[in-house]
C-alpha cells in the first residue's frame, strides 16, 4: 500500500490541504511521476520540469481538489496533460516553422497514427479508473504490476479493468471500422 494513504489526514483525506502533506505527497510520487512524464517527453530533465509543473498547478488549485477521490491518479493525469499539453505546443511550433510545404508529403504513412487516434479517443469515453488504467497499460506501456503498485490496487483489479477497457473500446471502435469500410468499398466502386 503507499506509503501516503496512513499519512493523509482522515478528516480531509487529501494531501494538499497543509504544506506538509503536500511535501510528503510530492517527495512519495516525485520520482514515479518524470519515469512516467520521461515516456511521453523522452527527456529526463524536461519531464522532472514538467512534473514540477504539474505539481505547482495542483498546489496553485488546491481549494478546488478537496474532493478529488484519487490523488495519485488524479496527479498521474495532470502530470500527463501536462506534458501531452507541451508536446503539442512544440510540434505546432515545428510545423509552424517549417518552411517548405511539400517537406511532409514524402513522409510515409500506415494508418497507425489515425488508428492511435481513434483508440485515443474512444479510451476517453471510458469510466475514469478504466480509463487511467487503460491509458497507463497501452499508451504508458507499463506492466500490470507497476500500475498496481503505482495506483495501490491488486494486479487482478488491474488485469480486470484491462479487459473491460479493450472490451468497452472494441465496442465503441466497431461501428466506426464499418462506417469506414462501407465508405472505402462505395469509394472504389
Amino acid at each position: 500500500m503507499d506509503d501516503f494513504a496512513a499519512h493523509i489526514d482522515p478528516k480531509r483525506g487529501f494531501p494538499w490541504g497543509n504544506i506538509t502533506d503536500f511535501e510528503h505527497f510530492y517527495k512519495t510520487h516525485f520520482v514515479k511521476m518524470v519515469v512516467l512524464c520521461a515516456k511521453i517527453a523522452e527527456d529526463q530533465d524536461l519531464s522532472s520540469q514538467l512534473v514540477q509543473e504539474a505539481f505547482i498547478k495542483i498546489w496553485e488549485k488546491r481549494e478546488s481538489l478537496k474532493n478529488v477521490a484519487n490523488p495519485a491518479a488524479y496527479l498521474y493525469q495532470t502530470v500527463r496533460n501536462t506534458a501531452l499539453d507541451y508536446m503539442r505546443k512544440m510540434k505546432r511550433e515545428r510545423v509552424g516553422v517549417d518552411i517548405d510545404p511539400d517537406a511532409h508529403q514524402h513522409e510515409e504513412t500506415d494508418g497507425k497514427d489515425e488508428m492511435l487516434h481513434f483508440v485515443r479517443s474512444a479510451s476517453q469515453k471510458l469510466p475514469e479508473k478504466c480509463r487511467v488504467i487503460f491509458e497507463m497499460a497501452y499508451f504508458e506501456g507499463l506492466s500490470n504490476a507497476e500500475i498496481a503498485d503505482y495506483l495501490d490496487l491488486s494486479p487482478l483489479t488491474v488485469k480486470k479493468q484491462k479487459a473491460i477497457g479493450v472490451q468497452k473500446v472494441k465496442e465503441l471502435l466497431i461501428p466506426a471500422m464499418q462506417t469506414l469500410l462501407l465508405l472505402i468499398s462505395y469509394l472504389t466502386k
